[in-house]
């Protein structure tokens, strides 16, 4: 999901493996532009996808195919990776349409990712009510693959090194420790502002989310109150107690 960290995981990946990336290519954005400079038919992809209620269909599995394609031939790889943060396709889809492809998905704290959508005020990409129905849909999807295939935001951030050889071995890559290390490198060195948008140099840990609490009393207490949320994080091992989410309050 958005403000998870898959931009940094997904560059740093790509940089280090030398692989091409397909940063949200189904949607919901025209990305034909600077800086990442899709063909046209990227455009026509996203709203094929929409129109077909978000489930990849023998068209639009054509129709991606040949953009991504195109993207590996411009970006000089055999492999891509594809970024897609906003749960625009089933698992059950890819399974079908490509068997062969690798799958990981990726969780951060859900009251903490809610947090840094409001510190940002990307409020109009906060679905009503919290986004609580797209997080329980993710988490369904994500509890459905077996665990190699599930990381989190805390072991990114925490334990890279070991993040990354998890990572690359649930896509089946070969890979050297000298990458491992240049992934790593990456990371400390490159904060992803937004996508493919980034400020280097910029301590990716000094983040304005991870001082000070935006998120709407209301919004805690729905996440915490909620059995399939409080639940997970329960599972996670990550506090479930209001005063945790709402002690760095901002009150100005």
């Amino acid at each position: 999901m958005t403000r998870s960290g898959s931009s940094a995981v997904t560059y740093a990946s790509a940089k280090a493996l030398g692989w091409a990336v397909a940063d949200e290519p189904f949607g919901p954005w025209d990305r034909t532009g600077e800086p990442y400079n899709y063909p046209p038919e990227q455009v026509e992809l996203h709203r094929v996808h929409y129109e077909r209620g978000e489930r990849l269909t023998p068209e639009t599995v054509t129709l991606a195919e040949r953009v991504l394609s195109q993207i590996a031939r411009d970006q000089r790889s055999d492999s891509v990776i594809v970024k897609m943060p906003h749960a625009m396709i089933e698992p059950a889809d890819v399974a079908r349409f490509w068997p062969d492809h690798r799958i990981a998905f990726l969780i951060r704290n859900p009251l903490a990712r809610l947090n840094s959508l409001y510190t940002r005020g990307w409020t109009d990409t906060i679905e009503t009510p919290y986004d609580m129905e797209r997080l329980k849909l993710f988490l369904s999807r994500l509890m459905h693959q077996p665990i190699e295939r599930r990381f989190t935001f805390d072991e990114f951030t925490e334990t890279p090194r070991r993040f990354f050889r998890r990572l690359w071995a649930a896509w089946d890559a070969e890979f050297s420790e000298e990458q491992v290390e240049l992934a790593v490198r990456y990371k400390a060195n490159t904060y992803h502002e937004s996508s493919g948008e980034t400020i280097e140099g910029r301590n990716p840990h000094r983040v304005l989310s991870e001082h000070r609490s935006d998120v709407p009393r209301e919004a805690v207490r729905a996440y915490l109150d909620d059995p399939v949320i409080g639940s997970f994080l329960h599972r996670m091992g990550w506090d479930a107690s209001a005063v945790k989410y709402l002690a760095g309050e901002s009150h100005g």
